[in-house]
Protein backbone atom coordinates (compact mmCIF):
# COMPACT_ATOMS: atom_id res chain seq x y z
CA UNK A 1 0.00 0.00 0.00
CA UNK A 2 2.78 2.44 0.95
CA UNK A 3 4.56 1.60 -2.27
CA UNK A 4 1.40 2.39 -4.25
CA UNK A 5 1.02 5.76 -2.48
CA UNK A 6 4.66 6.62 -3.24
CA UNK A 7 4.16 5.81 -6.91
CA UNK A 8 1.02 7.93 -7.06
CA UNK A 9 2.78 10.88 -5.40
CA UNK A 10 5.72 10.58 -7.77
CA UNK A 11 3.36 10.48 -10.76
CA UNK A 12 1.44 13.51 -9.47
CA UNK A 13 4.66 15.52 -9.09
CA UNK A 14 5.75 14.54 -12.57
CA UNK A 15 2.43 15.65 -14.11
CA UNK A 16 2.07 18.71 -11.85
CA UNK A 17 5.64 19.74 -10.91
CA UNK A 18 6.21 21.81 -7.79
CA UNK A 19 6.62 25.58 -8.40
CA UNK A 20 10.36 25.65 -7.67
CA UNK A 21 12.99 27.61 -9.60
CA UNK A 22 16.75 28.00 -9.25
CA UNK A 23 18.47 31.39 -9.41
CA UNK A 24 21.56 31.73 -11.62
CA UNK A 25 24.95 32.79 -10.26
CA UNK A 26 25.10 35.83 -12.58
CA UNK A 27 22.62 38.22 -14.20
CA UNK A 28 22.93 41.24 -16.49
CA UNK A 29 21.11 44.49 -15.76
CA UNK A 30 20.39 47.72 -17.61
CA UNK A 31 17.96 49.44 -15.23
CA UNK A 32 19.01 50.17 -11.67
CA UNK A 33 15.79 48.73 -10.22
CA UNK A 34 15.73 44.93 -10.09
CA UNK A 35 12.37 43.15 -10.05
CA UNK A 36 11.48 39.50 -9.52
CA UNK A 37 10.67 39.01 -13.22
CA UNK A 38 14.19 40.18 -14.14
CA UNK A 39 15.38 36.93 -12.52
CA UNK A 40 12.38 34.68 -13.24
CA UNK A 41 10.50 35.97 -16.31
CA UNK A 42 7.71 33.35 -16.05
CA UNK A 43 6.39 34.59 -12.69
CA UNK A 44 2.74 35.62 -12.52
CA UNK A 45 3.26 38.49 -10.07
CA UNK A 46 6.13 40.95 -10.12
CA UNK A 47 7.66 42.71 -7.12
CA UNK A 48 10.69 44.82 -6.23
CA UNK A 49 13.82 43.05 -5.07
CA UNK A 50 16.36 45.89 -4.65
CA UNK A 51 18.01 48.84 -6.37
CA UNK A 52 21.60 49.05 -7.64
CA UNK A 53 23.46 52.37 -7.13
CA UNK A 54 23.91 54.31 -10.37
CA UNK A 55 27.70 54.39 -10.18
CA UNK A 56 28.00 50.59 -9.77
CA UNK A 57 28.74 48.36 -12.78
CA UNK A 58 29.08 45.09 -10.90
CA UNK A 59 26.93 44.38 -7.85
CA UNK A 60 26.82 41.33 -5.58
CA UNK A 61 24.02 40.15 -3.30
CA UNK A 62 23.81 37.17 -0.97
CA UNK A 63 21.52 34.61 -2.57
CA UNK A 64 19.91 33.96 0.84
CA UNK A 65 18.61 37.55 0.89
CA UNK A 66 16.94 37.16 -2.50
CA UNK A 67 15.58 33.70 -1.62
CA UNK A 68 14.00 35.25 1.49
CA UNK A 69 12.28 37.97 -0.57
CA UNK A 70 10.74 35.32 -2.82
CA UNK A 71 9.71 33.29 0.22
CA UNK A 72 7.89 36.33 1.63
CA UNK A 73 5.75 36.26 -1.54
CA UNK A 74 5.08 32.53 -1.14
CA UNK A 75 7.52 31.49 -3.89
CA UNK A 76 10.07 28.73 -3.26
CA UNK A 77 13.39 29.25 -5.05
CA UNK A 78 16.92 27.94 -4.73
CA UNK A 79 20.26 29.33 -5.88
CA UNK A 80 23.28 27.94 -7.73
CA UNK A 81 25.75 30.01 -5.72
CA UNK A 82 25.91 31.72 -2.28
CA UNK A 83 26.57 35.05 -4.01
CA UNK A 84 24.66 36.34 -7.05
CA UNK A 85 26.47 38.84 -9.26
CA UNK A 86 24.73 41.50 -11.34
CA UNK A 87 26.72 43.06 -14.20
CA UNK A 88 25.66 46.11 -16.14
CA UNK A 89 24.79 45.70 -19.82
CA UNK A 90 26.87 48.03 -22.00
CA UNK A 91 26.50 48.70 -25.70
CA UNK A 92 30.04 48.88 -27.05
CA UNK A 93 30.69 47.33 -30.48
CA UNK A 94 33.40 44.83 -29.60
CA UNK A 95 33.58 42.38 -32.52
CA UNK A 96 36.44 44.31 -34.14
CA UNK A 97 38.34 44.26 -30.83
CA UNK A 98 37.78 40.52 -30.55
CA UNK A 99 39.18 39.96 -34.07
CA UNK A 100 42.19 42.16 -33.30
CA UNK A 101 43.09 40.13 -30.20
CA UNK A 102 42.54 36.85 -32.07
CA UNK A 103 44.93 38.00 -34.83
CA UNK A 104 47.59 38.91 -32.23
CA UNK A 105 47.50 35.44 -30.67
CA UNK A 106 47.51 33.70 -34.06
CA UNK A 107 50.57 35.70 -35.11
CA UNK A 108 52.43 35.16 -31.81
CA UNK A 109 51.93 31.38 -31.74
CA UNK A 110 51.86 30.58 -35.44
CA UNK A 111 54.87 28.26 -35.14
CA UNK A 112 53.21 26.49 -32.21
CA UNK A 113 50.13 25.85 -34.42
CA UNK A 114 47.71 27.54 -32.04
CA UNK A 115 44.02 26.62 -32.29
CA UNK A 116 41.62 29.17 -30.79
CA UNK A 117 38.14 28.07 -29.75
CA UNK A 118 36.93 31.41 -28.36
CA UNK A 119 37.98 34.90 -27.29
CA UNK A 120 35.84 36.16 -24.40
CA UNK A 121 35.55 39.91 -23.76
CA UNK A 122 33.88 41.73 -20.87
CA UNK A 123 33.53 45.51 -21.07
CA UNK A 124 34.14 47.08 -17.66
CA UNK A 125 33.67 50.79 -18.40
CA UNK A 126 29.91 51.39 -18.86
CA UNK A 127 29.73 53.50 -22.01
CA UNK A 128 28.29 52.89 -25.47
CA UNK A 129 30.48 53.27 -28.55
CA UNK A 130 30.73 52.08 -32.13
CA UNK A 131 33.78 50.74 -33.93
CA UNK A 132 34.35 54.01 -35.81
CA UNK A 133 34.98 55.72 -32.45
CA UNK A 134 37.92 53.45 -31.55
CA UNK A 135 41.20 55.40 -31.68
CA UNK A 136 43.57 52.68 -30.41
CA UNK A 137 43.67 49.27 -28.72
CA UNK A 138 46.31 49.00 -25.98
CA UNK A 139 46.81 45.23 -25.90
CA UNK A 140 50.37 44.92 -24.57
CA UNK A 141 52.56 42.07 -25.87
CA UNK A 142 52.97 40.71 -22.32
CA UNK A 143 49.24 39.84 -22.37
CA UNK A 144 49.99 37.31 -25.11
CA UNK A 145 51.79 35.22 -22.48
CA UNK A 146 48.69 34.51 -20.39
CA UNK A 147 45.19 33.20 -20.93
CA UNK A 148 43.33 36.05 -19.25
CA UNK A 149 43.92 39.61 -18.15
CA UNK A 150 42.77 43.19 -18.69
CA UNK A 151 43.49 45.93 -21.21
CA UNK A 152 42.04 49.20 -22.43
CA UNK A 153 41.08 50.91 -25.64
CA UNK A 154 40.75 54.61 -26.41
CA UNK A 155 37.50 55.83 -27.94
CA UNK A 156 36.53 59.29 -29.12
CA UNK A 157 33.28 60.73 -27.78
CA UNK A 158 31.47 64.04 -27.97
CA UNK A 159 31.69 66.41 -25.03
CA UNK A 160 29.31 69.17 -26.04
CA UNK A 161 30.69 70.56 -29.29
CA UNK A 162 34.14 69.09 -28.73
CA UNK A 163 35.59 65.63 -29.11
CA UNK A 164 37.55 63.98 -26.32
CA UNK A 165 39.41 60.70 -25.90
CA UNK A 166 38.29 58.30 -23.21
CA UNK A 167 39.72 54.99 -22.01
CA UNK A 168 37.43 51.99 -21.93
CA UNK A 169 38.60 49.02 -19.88
CA UNK A 170 38.06 45.35 -20.73
CA UNK A 171 38.76 41.89 -19.37
CA UNK A 172 39.66 39.11 -21.79
CA UNK A 173 40.02 35.33 -21.70
CA UNK A 174 41.07 33.05 -24.54
CA UNK A 175 40.26 29.35 -24.95
CA UNK A 176 43.03 27.81 -27.05
CA UNK A 177 45.50 24.94 -27.42
CA UNK A 178 49.13 24.89 -28.56
CA UNK A 179 51.37 22.29 -30.14
CA UNK A 180 54.19 21.34 -27.78
CA UNK A 181 57.14 18.94 -27.66
CA UNK A 182 57.13 16.41 -24.80
CA UNK A 183 60.01 14.06 -24.02
CA UNK A 184 59.09 10.41 -24.51
CA UNK A 185 62.16 9.23 -22.60
CA UNK A 186 64.84 10.72 -20.36
CA UNK A 187 67.45 12.68 -22.36
CA UNK A 188 71.03 13.29 -21.27
CA UNK A 189 72.54 16.75 -21.28
CA UNK A 190 73.75 18.01 -24.69
CA UNK A 191 71.92 15.15 -26.42
CA UNK A 192 69.92 16.03 -29.53
CA UNK A 193 66.15 16.12 -29.17
CA UNK A 194 64.30 14.51 -32.07
CA UNK A 195 61.33 12.32 -33.01
CA UNK A 196 63.01 9.28 -31.42
CA UNK A 197 63.07 10.70 -27.89
CA UNK A 198 60.24 13.26 -28.01
CA UNK A 199 56.68 13.51 -29.34
CA UNK A 200 54.21 16.15 -30.50
CA UNK A 201 51.23 16.83 -28.23
CA UNK A 202 48.62 19.57 -27.75
CA UNK A 203 48.31 21.44 -24.46
CA UNK A 204 45.78 24.00 -23.21
CA UNK A 205 46.99 27.59 -23.38
CA UNK A 206 47.35 28.89 -19.82
CA UNK A 207 50.50 30.90 -19.06
CA UNK A 208 53.74 30.96 -21.05
CA UNK A 209 56.76 31.75 -18.86
CA UNK A 210 59.26 30.44 -21.42
CA UNK A 211 58.60 29.98 -25.13
CA UNK A 212 57.77 26.44 -26.24
CA UNK A 213 60.10 24.43 -28.43
CA UNK A 214 58.88 24.36 -32.05
CA UNK A 215 58.47 21.32 -34.29
CA UNK A 216 60.85 22.91 -36.82
CA UNK A 217 63.67 22.67 -34.22
CA UNK A 218 63.50 18.88 -33.95
CA UNK A 219 66.92 17.41 -34.68
CA UNK A 220 68.57 20.85 -34.72
CA UNK A 221 68.81 21.49 -30.98
CA UNK A 222 69.88 19.62 -27.85
CA UNK A 223 68.81 19.75 -24.22
CA UNK A 224 71.01 21.86 -21.96
CA UNK A 225 71.05 19.32 -19.13
CA UNK A 226 69.45 16.03 -18.10
CA UNK A 227 65.73 16.16 -18.91
CA UNK A 228 63.33 13.54 -17.49
CA UNK A 229 60.59 11.73 -19.39
CA UNK A 230 57.20 13.45 -20.03
CA UNK A 231 58.57 17.01 -19.74
CA UNK A 232 57.18 19.81 -21.94
CA UNK A 233 60.28 21.25 -23.62
CA UNK A 234 60.72 25.04 -23.48
CA UNK A 235 63.39 27.24 -25.02
CA UNK A 236 65.22 27.76 -21.71
CA UNK A 237 66.04 24.02 -21.72
CA UNK A 238 67.65 24.09 -25.17
CA UNK A 239 71.05 24.75 -26.70
CA UNK A 240 72.14 24.46 -30.31
CA UNK A 241 73.06 20.95 -31.35
CA UNK A 242 76.84 20.52 -31.48
CA UNK A 243 77.87 19.37 -34.94
CA UNK A 244 81.64 19.55 -34.38
CA UNK A 245 83.62 17.95 -31.54
CA UNK A 246 87.15 18.78 -30.38
CA UNK A 247 89.58 16.96 -32.66
CA UNK A 248 87.18 16.74 -35.60
CA UNK A 249 88.46 17.69 -39.04
CA UNK A 250 86.83 20.81 -40.51
CA UNK A 251 86.78 21.48 -44.24
CA UNK A 252 87.45 25.14 -45.08
CA UNK A 253 86.76 26.66 -48.51
CA UNK A 254 88.50 29.85 -49.64
CA UNK A 255 88.23 31.62 -52.98
CA UNK A 256 91.37 33.50 -54.09
CA UNK A 257 91.58 35.22 -57.48
CA UNK A 258 88.67 33.17 -58.76
CA UNK A 259 90.20 29.89 -57.64
CA UNK A 260 88.43 27.76 -55.01
CA UNK A 261 90.85 26.35 -52.46
CA UNK A 262 89.97 23.81 -49.81
CA UNK A 263 92.02 22.75 -46.82
CA UNK A 264 91.48 20.91 -43.56
CA UNK A 265 91.77 22.22 -39.99
CA UNK A 266 91.40 20.45 -36.65
CA UNK A 267 88.74 21.76 -34.23
CA UNK A 268 90.16 22.82 -30.85
CA UNK A 269 86.75 22.67 -29.10
CA UNK A 270 83.18 21.55 -29.61
CA UNK A 271 80.92 23.80 -31.67
CA UNK A 272 77.33 24.22 -32.91
CA UNK A 273 76.21 25.84 -36.17
CA UNK A 274 76.98 29.54 -35.90
CA UNK A 275 79.62 29.12 -33.19
CA UNK A 276 83.08 30.62 -33.68
CA UNK A 277 85.86 28.30 -32.52
CA UNK A 278 89.63 27.96 -32.79
CA UNK A 279 90.91 25.46 -35.36
CA UNK A 280 94.55 24.40 -35.87
CA UNK A 281 96.43 23.62 -39.08
CA UNK A 282 97.24 19.93 -39.42
CA UNK A 283 100.85 20.84 -40.20
CA UNK A 284 102.30 23.27 -37.69
CA UNK A 285 100.79 25.13 -34.73
CA UNK A 286 99.04 28.02 -36.45
CA UNK A 287 95.40 28.49 -35.38
CA UNK A 288 92.50 30.23 -37.07
CA UNK A 289 89.10 31.54 -36.04
CA UNK A 290 86.42 29.52 -37.81
CA UNK A 291 82.64 29.89 -37.91
CA UNK A 292 80.84 26.53 -38.05
CA UNK A 293 78.37 26.51 -40.95
CA UNK A 294 77.38 22.83 -40.90
CA UNK A 295 78.68 19.47 -39.70
CA UNK A 296 82.33 19.18 -40.80
CA UNK A 297 82.43 22.54 -42.59
CA UNK A 298 83.47 26.02 -41.56
CA UNK A 299 84.29 29.52 -42.76
CA UNK A 300 87.45 31.48 -42.02
CA UNK A 301 86.95 34.80 -40.20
Amino acid sequence: MLRLIFILLFFANWVYPLPYSVLEAEYRFKNQTIYAKDLLPDLQNNFLLFEIPKSINSYQVKSSQIVEKFANEGISVGAKAPIITFKRIVGGEIEGIRKYILAEFLREYQQNKIKVDAVHLEQITPIDFNEEAIVSIDFHSKLLKRREGSFDIVVQEKNGEKLRNRKVYFKYAIDATLQAIQTSEAISGRQSINHHNARLIRIPFERISSALMKESEMGKVAVRSYTPKDIIVTQDRLILKRVVKKGDKISISVTEEGILLEFILEAQKDGAIGDVIKARALQGKKTYEVEIIEAGRGRLL
